[in-house]
């Protein structure tokens, strides 16, 4: 299992400053991140991520700083749910969710089984952007499945947003299994509801 740690990052933007405690999410185990919208909760998976350079303190993974690691040596270690992630080109929903795997070896067993995951292998052929908002948000989780490894850490941002209850009830489904497979989860959300709905642990940005 990955071990994936906060240590006292921050991180300054002009008027908005973000500091993180010493803390880690656990893993086998759903750790939602909930505040207000602006509030850094994006900022702070993006830290987790690697895709931000903190100005002092850290997150690491494995002992390891995730900002300095390769591209490849983060997707082997963690996978990030974006809100509906543009696709430019002209992808079916197969070839979007196999974009997990664009670092890492081709599987296309485990890109069917993604999409099995979250109810849309029927719609595998489908042209990408002919999808609702909703079926969009469930090809970002399965991509995140397909490039997932056991044990890793799966970041989710807002990633329940705009979705309905059968759609949000897939997403919930996958994760779990993925939690119960000893994957470190970390969802942010501004819902309460969701919170409630799936979280083991829960930490709270106070303010940005």
């Amino acid at each position: 299992m990955r071990a994936l740690d906060f240590q006292s990052p921050t991180l300054r933007r002009g008027t908005f400053q973000l500091a993180v405690g010493v803390i880690a999410p656990r893993p086998g185990r759903i750790t939602v991140l909930i505040g207000p919208n602006g509030g850094g909760k994006t900022t702070a998976l993006r830290l987790a991520a690697g895709l931000l350079t903190p100005d002092t303190g850290s997150v690491v993974i494995d002992g390891e700083p995730v900002h300095a690691l390769s591209a490849l040596q983060r997707a082997a270690r963690l996978a990030l749910v974006t809100q509906r992630p543009d696709v430019g080109a002209p992808f079916s929903v197969r070839e979007v969710a196999a974009l997990g795997r664009i670092a890492l070896p081709t599987d296309a067993q485990r890109v069917e089984r993604a999409l099995q995951r979250v109810g849309l292998a029927a719609l595998a052929d489908r042209p990408y952007h002919s999808l609702s908002g909703g079926q969009q948000q469930r090809v970002a989780v399965a991509r995140a499945l397909a490039q997932h490894e056991p044990g890793g850490v799966l970041l989710l941002d807002e990633a329940f947003a705009a979705v309905d209850p059968p759609e949000a009830a897939a997403i919930v489904r996958a994760v779990r299994e993925e939690a119960a497979a000893g994957a470190t989860v970390l969802a942010a959300t501004h819902d309460m509801a969701v919170a409630s709905a799936i979280a083991d642990d829960v930490w709270c940005i106070v303010a940005g």
